[in-house]
């Protein structure tokens, strides 16, 4: 079986990724191994089977770990640079906490007698960093780092599963501002005007500092998108769309809810879910759609499995779903310009895709002098902080840099599955052999101390910082770079949206300082 397998290269990494898609599904008390079970799956196949231990060429594993990284910064452009200057405390302050994690690491590996290698691999799998395995293994010319990251990595998960617990548990007992004033889950309300007095509806779309959309007016019969200088009157039906319990306030304010539903009505005024697909929108945000063109409103924009409020300043991608409403002879028009191709908004724009990946990893190569030792960005890092910067501009020119939403979450699981098979299928023997020995030992107390102290750091950092239970799971998570802790912090939130804005803000400066971290820990 190993010679049919080492023969078959092709054959060895779908085993694997068969096999480790199969034991990633698997849920206990709600986390999963996620992609790392492919990793374990090549493992156990390579430990098992050594003759496939160099059956699938290196080469392949890092195009994935390009492409993963690469496909996050895309996605976490927009949110990373628009919160910016709003979270830089905790974003400076989470990756201090990791670049200090490094240091304390090789303070105690040098005293424990590990290679530089063992402790960049157990720091990589402590902090669950699979780019930072992948820049300790090009540094070193050896899978020795694999066997410190296989030890620590479950320890990761499961340790930051248990802060998250801690944290939302802790954040019950003793609720900060932001547990006790929650956002509101978005909805609408058909609202009968009774006062005569009202500002123009540019005015209440922010009223009492809240964003509220306005998709329809119906006066004297007649249903119309309404512009931003209309002034509501007395017996006017209006819909309203915003966050749940500022929305009732605004209702008292205008007049009286009613039971009447204008959006069922659709004889006048329409409304459709239409797929952006014009390049010429990608990075664009709500207000420069320029919808009134058409008489037009956007209400909600979907992305994902989650319906965000069509604010004016909200960045739109390629691939949202944009509920529009509009006079029923501008619905057509209105979904022309928006693109609504289904098969556009899965397909990856060429050019600005190779484009992108080019200069990523051209940057990567640049190296970076640091007093005795030359460190580079990599394959993981330098895509990342491309991808940041050209997810931000969406597009320049001709060139579209945004990925459809759908595409980019495809390449970004099939790149880290491609990686840690492929590492994994290549480092079994290495690591049967570190099990029976004491060095296996110290890398999994070294690995599980460090996990260990970045949780308490993280949960200490985020409650002096006054995060809310929703915010701090997704503080934990995101500085964890750890999607199988996002879904387990999600679910314990009800979905919480504070929990993925918390995440995309740390996953960028974390990560990246890790895979820097593990670089200079593997030159010791």
């Amino acid at each position: 079986m190993g010679e049919l397998l080492a023969d078959n290269p092709l054959l060895a990494l779908f085993l694997v990724l068969a096999a480790g898609t199969a034991l990633g599904s698997v849920r206990v008390a709600g986390v999963s191994l996620g992609p790392a079970g492919a990793l374990f799956a090549g493992l156990a196949v390579s430990a098992a089977l050594p003759d496939t231990a160099d059956a699938v060429p290196m080469l392949l594993g890092t195009l994935g770990l390009t492409l993963f990284a690469y496909t996050i910064g895309l996605a976490g452009g927009p949110s990373f640079f628009s919160g910016l200057a709003r979270n830089a405390t905790i974003m400076l302050l989470a990756a201090a906490v990791f670049a200090m994690l490094a240091v304390l690491a090789g303070i105690a590996g040098v005293l424990l007698g590990l290679e530089g290698a063992d402790i960049a691999g157990t720091y990589a799998g402590a902090v669950a960093n699979t780019p930072g395995l992948a820049a300790a293994v090009d540094l070193t010319g050896s899978n020795d780092p694999v066997v410190g990251y296989s030890l620590a990595y479950p320890f990761a998960v499961v340790g930051f599963v248990v802060a998250i617990t801690v944290g939302l548990a802790w954040s019950r007992r003793a609720p900060t501002a932001e547990d006790r004033d929650p956002p509101q889950p978005a909805t609408h309300r058909t609202v009968e005007v009774t006062r005569a007095d009202l500002p123009p509806l540019g005015e209440l779309a922010e009223w009492e500092g809240e964003r509220f959309v306005f998709a329809r007016v119906r006066r004297d019969g007649v249903q119309r998108t309404p512009s931003r200088d209309l002034r509501l009157q007395p017996g006017d039906l209006v819909v309203v769309v915003g966050p749940r319990e500022p929305l009732e306030r605004l209702v008292d304010e205008l007049g009286r809810a009613t039971d009447e539903d204008l959006p069922l009505d659709r004889t006048q005024v329409d409304f459709r879910r239409i797929v952006l697909t014009n390049a010429r929108y990608a990075g664009a945000t709500v207000a420069e759609l320029d919808l009134g063109r058409f008489d037009a409103v956007a209400t909600y924009v979907r992305r994902g499995d989650v319906d965000l409020v069509a604010r004016p300043d909200l960045v739109v991608e390629l691939g949202d779903r944009i509920r529009v409403v509009a006079p029923r002879e501008h619905i057509e028009r209105a979904a022309a310009e928006l693109g609504g191709s289904e098969r556009e908004a899965v397909l990856a724009p060429p050019v600005g895709f190779s484009l992108g990946l080019l200069v990523g990893l051209a940057l990567g190569l640049v190296p970076i002098p640091l007093p005795g030792l030359t460190l580079e960005l990599g394959t993981a890092a330098a895509p990342l902080l491309v991808g940041l910067v050209l997810g931000r501009l969406g597009r320049t020119g001709p060139v579209v840099w945004q990925l459809p939403y759908a595409t980019n979450q495809a390449l970004r699981q099939l790149g880290v599955l491609l990686f840690l098979a492929t590492v994994g299928l290549s480092s079994g023997p290495d690591l049967a052999g570190a099990l029976t020995t004491p060095r296996g030992a110290l890398l999994l107390a070294l690995g599980a101390a460090i996990t260990t102290t970045a949780a308490v750091a993280l949960l200490l950092l985020g409650r002096r910082l006054g995060l809310g239970g929703a915010r701090l799971a997704g503080t934990l998570a995101g500085g964890q770079n750890q999607p199988a802790l996002l879904t387990f912090a999600s679910d314990r939130t009800d979905g919480d949206d504070r929990v993925s804005a918390a995440y995309a803000l740390l996953f960028p400066p974390t990560f990246v300082v890790k895979i820097l971290a593990a670089q200079v820990l593997a030159g010791l």
